[in-house]
């Protein structure tokens, strides 16, 4: 998808069962201590199977321009249309890795690219003692629907200030100084910014890193595992009851999320509603 088809959107869009939110502020980030871990390194809509992965072009935060749009349903549909080849890349990237790494278990080599990835993903490893269900559990997609709610609720669908000068699209921390942008209320003696991406692709790519690495998500990781050991569909509605630790609003967190997937699932889709 080329930048000119996706520009223009507008600053009102309509988030849950028709609630209206109109997000200008910076504070819409609810993050714990949690939610900060790994964040300064390191298809339902999920991703199948494909080819390799395609380079596509690094978008800006700009491109959520919120101008001459016509009804609410176009404003979000062009919000999930600007995030969807970002989303499908990256998770093309992430297939391509586990398929190596299914292929090298199969033939039981213990190659020297698999220590170094275990410990990017903080997976315990070693070749005399290769933690090959870990490293799976941890290399994985996350459903698009999942990835379009979470940038829509932390970055006010775009228009965050986070977002705007740093296109941060779900509220990760880092904490050298200078890394990023320091949050207007943040807490005495605290020194966490929130972090500056060089697109709003590498923000997602360091999202999906996050959710994959992170000791706070490991509920979301179980979930998913156990329901691909179950042939079940890795759905972001059932993902989601992993995030409890993700915002500082915990249940009630992951119950507006599911609401938001529910809510615009035929818009993440890429379908129109009737």
């Amino acid at each position: 998808m080329k930048p000119n088809t996706i520009l223009t959107l507008f600053i009102g869009i309509t988030i849950i069962g028709g609630a209206s939110y109109f997000f200008t502020p910076e504070e819409k980030i609810t993050p714990t201590k949690e939610m900060a871990e790994n964040t300064t390194t390191k298809p339902s809509i999920s991703i199948i199977k494909t080819a390799q992965a395609k380079s596509i072009d690094a978008f800006q935060a700009n491109v959520f321009d919120y101008s001459n749009v016509k009804n609410t349903a176009e404003k979000k549909q062009r919000f999930f249309d600007a995030l969807r080849p970002i989303i499908i890349t990256q998770n093309q990237r992430i297939i391509e890795q586990r398929e190596k790494i299914l292929l090298a278990q199969e033939k039981n080599n213990h190659q020297d690219w698999l220590e170094p990835l275990a410990e990017k993903y903080n997976v315990s490893w070693s070749s005399d003692k290769p933690n090959w269900k870990q490293l799976l559990k941890h290399i994985d997609t996350i459903p698009s629907e999942l990835v379009m709610a979470q940038a829509a609720n932390e970055s006010a669908w775009g228009l965050s200030r986070f977002a705007q000068k740093g296109n941060n699209l779900f509220g990760q921390w880092c904490f050298k100084k200078g890394c990023g942008i320091v949050p207007g209320q943040r807490d005495s003696g605290a020194n966490h910014e929130v972090r500056k991406f060089s697109s709003i692709n590498a923000s997602v790519a360091s999202y999906m890193h996050n959710l994959n690495s992170g000791r706070a998500y490991k509920d979301l990781r179980n979930l998913r595992a156990d329901l691909r050991s179950n042939n079940k569909p890795v759905d972001g509605h059932s993902l989601a009851n992993g995030l409890t630790k993700y915002s500082s609003r915990g249940k009630a967190y992951v119950k507006e999320i599911q609401s938001m997937i529910k809510t615009n699932k035929t818009l993440m889709e890429g379908k129109k509603k009737a």
